[in-house]
């Protein structure tokens, strides 16, 4: 099929700093992205991510990752919506 982009493995994130995740999704070949249209997110430490880890996915397409400011920082945290969490794969 013409058009198709190669499909790679979707790198586990979630538990890093936030710049070093971005830069792993970057190799991988997909584009790191913050939820709701945001963009990339640049600092904290990436909680969860969707697609999740070990999916697959055509290279170039978004890696969203959810961060928030500080390992103790609960209050910080924003799980995804239930409708962003639906997008994830069973």
């Amino acid at each position: 099929m013409r058009g198709r982009h190669p499909v790679t493995e979707v790198p586990d994130v979630v538990g890093l700093g936030a710049e070093d995740a971005c830069d792993i999704v970057r190799a991988a070949g997909l584009v790191p992205a913050g939820p709701e249209g945001e963009p990339e997110p640049m600092s904290g430490v990436v909680v969860a991510q969707a697609p999740i880890a070990t999916a697959g996915a055509e290279q170039g397409s978004e890696v969203v990752l959810w961060t928030q400011l500080g390992r103790d920082s609960s209050a910080d945290l924003t799980p995804p919506t239930p409708t962003e969490s639906a997008l994830l794969p069973a």
